[in-house]
């Protein structure tokens, strides 16, 4: 499929082309958590036979050659951007050159997940199911420091040792309390794509902590843009492969939609209480991201965004369900991702289904609790000791 990409008006939930790219996009996610992209091996996911049967289909309807196996299909999602693709989808749904693939490790980028996860059967690839289950747990329990306690693993330890998986929950400090049998259905065996196989050695990324993937070229690739796009990659701890009882990886998309925001929503949470603000990490369990009260009283319900695509984020726009009460609904961007797409909150806008929340960056949002706090904050240094990448 070598057409240009043509826009026209068709509504989100009866366009065939969005539904075949929300398929390839779950399939490609599919198989990254099961058989791998690089190396595939049957039998395939249920997805991602019926994405090359789709997409089979619908070049033959267009008289364009077909990907003539599913390896083919992960090489087109690899190296041929989306707007090459003869689907029409609607204005500004796509950056030109985007890949649901990265092409040094064939790993789904983040706007791979974020397709997937916007198809309204993927419930199985969201972090729903699993924090769903711990925030009822814990309320049922009236155990608030559990789920924070749980959260807080997810964001800093998405790397566990077989080891971990059993003591963490009898550990001392009992914290866990009844989500401690969770940590199995979370953790699955380290991928073998993530192994240097000739050092027999996982390597963390030294920013955000998951494994870094080795690359066809003899570097690592880690999966979070905020890390990948610095000069290079840090590498981290290093675990060998049987370390422990085996390396255990937290699965795609709790690493996806709870630790990488959560790492944002930590560093952002201490820069807020730097410059004056009281906040609360993940109030009533976790029915937002953070609870900001300013210093003039304003509350803030505030949850970290950093997607990829600005219209898919704007089509979930929606103010919490559930929750302590707040006077503004925020979604924060990191200020890069407004610099590096100008027209983002444009595109978010036009793609929203409701006036909440106010989308601002994170830099806007500091101003906002700087401004709050007046001449309190004189002579109060608010510069921020956290590392550079993914504040402003």
């Amino acid at each position: 499929m070598h057409q240009t990409q043509a826009v026209r008006p068709t509504p989100w939930a009866e366009s065939e082309d969005i539904r075949l790219l929300q398929g390839v996009a779950t399939a490609m996610v599919r198989l990254a958590e099961t058989t791998g992209t690089e190396s595939l091996s049957r039998p395939y996911p249920e997805e991602a036979q019926q994405a090359l049967n789709d997409t089979v289909l619908a070049c033959l309807l267009l008289k364009a050659d077909p990907p003539e196996s599913l390896p083919k299909l992960v090489e087109w999602a690899a190296l041929r951007p989306i707007d090459r693709w003869s689907i029409t989808l609607p204005a500004d749904a796509i950056r030109p050159g985007s890949l649901l693939l990265d092409k040094a490790t064939r790993q789904p980028t983040q706007l791979c997940y974020e397709w997937a996860v916007d198809a309204e059967e993927s419930t199985a690839l969201s972090e729903r199911p699993f924090m769903g289950t711990a925030a009822t747990r814990c309320r049922e329990e009236e155990y608030p420091e559990a789920y924070q306690a749980f959260r807080s693993l997810l964001i800093r330890r998405p790397v566990l040792t077989y080891r971990d998986l059993v003591t963490l929950p009898s550990a001392d400090d009992g914290l866990l309390g009844p989500l401690g049998e969770l940590l199995h259905d979370i953790y699955q065996p380290a991928p073998a794509s993530y192994l240097d196989r000739k050092r027999r050695i996982y390597t963390t990324c030294g920013r955000c902590r998951t494994l870094l993937h080795p690359t066809t070229t003899g570097g690592m690739w880690c999966e979070r843009r905020t890390c990948q796009d610095r000069d290079s990659v840090r590498p981290g701890r290093e675990f060998r492969a049987d370390d422990d009882g085996g390396v255990h990886l937290l699965i795609g998309p709790l690493r996806q939609w709870v630790a990488a925001p959560g790492i944002l929503e930590e560093r952002l949470a201490r820069r807020l209480v730097k410059c004056g603000a009281d906040v609360e990490l993940w109030p009533d369990y976790g029915a937002y991201g953070m609870r900001v009260r300013l210093p003039d009283g304003t509350t803030l319900a505030v949850e970290h965004k950093d997607w990829a695509s600005p219209a898919l984020l704007g089509r979930r726009a929606a103010p919490p369900l559930s929750g302590p009460p707040y006077d503004r609904c925020v979604w924060v961007v990191p200020s890069a991702r407004l610099h590096e797409q100008p027209t983002y909150r444009m595109v978010f806008e036009r793609y929203r289904p409701s006036p909440s929340p106010e989308l601002i960056s994170d830099r806007e949002l500091v101003d906002t609790v700087r401004k709050a706090a007046g001449p309190r904050l004189s002579g109060v240094d608010t510069t921020s000791d956290e590392p550079a990448e993914g504040l402003f």
